[in-house]
């Protein structure tokens, strides 16, 4: 209860307005209260999935928010499904990545391809394992807790994976989130730290848990990363045949309160946010929020 609290107090004081940027608000079914990762299937159809602990499904909506189907993935379990990423040629990548205590030996991310899922009542996934080099401790100290991932993104045939830093962690400089990168094919990898971070991550903000990155995505030349207080879109932008993100990029905070999870690039000027339901911010929500 005292952290739900904490987490009120601190969205609170974190807004400021850009309402005028809210096409709508959706309130989505209760299936899924839980709703932590957005996809684009097509023009019309979105994808979606609920957090860790709910059954092993893959929701496909139309962009107003109503479920079309959904199908069961037969040879994988929710353990702490997170984010949701896809790459050029159809496949969507499913972050089991959700790691609170800092103690899973499971992490791993799920790949299968998004039309046959949605052709489909049930499917099975090939899987990606991965372990942060890094760790040595299952947990660590609660100073070492870095291992946390809740959002996930496609970029080059490689998955980052973006760490939710705790905000108990000692001093400001050291809460900064990290990229970590792994290959998007099937295998067992260590997960190697991006210098991408240093190019974007640090303008997220390091003031505790109103900072803390719940999603992200990447397309067509641009980045958004969503936290509970704010949505940041970085360009894409080529120097020396090397790609890297622009320092130059729009921040937009938040007027209305929820427990934003989930965020989907879809075109040049939409992009949709989801929230998941809590018992004092109200949802599940969807988003649909025009571009800057």
């Amino acid at each position: 209860m005292l952290f739900r609290i904490l987490c009120f107090l601190l969205l609170v004081t974190s807004f400021t307005c850009f309402s005028q940027r809210i096409v709508r608000r959706i309130k989505l079914d209760k299936a899924l209260n839980e709703i932590s990762g957005l996809e684009r299937l097509n023009d019309s159809v979105l994808i979606a999935i609920n957090d860790g602990g709910n059954t092993p499904h893959i929701f496909f909506l139309t962009t107003s928010g109503q479920i079309l189907k959904k199908t069961f993935i037969t040879n994988a379990k929710n353990s702490d499904w997170e984010d949701l990423a896809s790459d050029d040629a159809g496949n969507l990548y499913i972050a089991d990545t959700g790691n609170n205590s800092n103690n899973r030996k499971d992490l791993c991310v799920l790949k299968v391809n998004a039309q046959a899922a949605f052709l489909s009542d049930s499917i099975a996934v090939e899987k990606i394992d991965f372990a942060y080099g890094q760790q040595k401790a299952f947990p660590p100290a609660p100073k070492e807790q870095r291992y946390d991932c809740e959002a996930v993104y496609w970029r080059d045939d490689s998955l980052h994976l973006i760490t939710k830093i705790k905000a108990k962690m000692v001093g400001r400089e050291n809460r900064l989130p990290e990229d970590y990168v792994i290959p998007d094919f099937f295998g067992n990898f260590i997960a190697q730290k991006s210098h991408d971070s240093l190019n974007y991550l640090v303008h997220v903000g390091n003031k505790g848990l109103q900072d803390l990155v719940t999603a992200i995505d990447c397309k067509k030349g641009k980045i958004a990363v969503l936290t509970y207080a704010s949505l940041m879109i970085y360009s894409l932008e080529t120097k020396n045949n090397k790609s890297t993100f622009s320092v130059n990029y729009k921040k937009l905070r938040f007027k209305w309160l929820s427990q934003k999870e989930a965020v989907l690039l879809f075109s040049d000027a939409i992009s949709f946010v989801a929230a998941e339901k809590h018992n004092y911010l109200g949802g599940p929500y969807l988003y649909t929020i025009e571009l800057p």
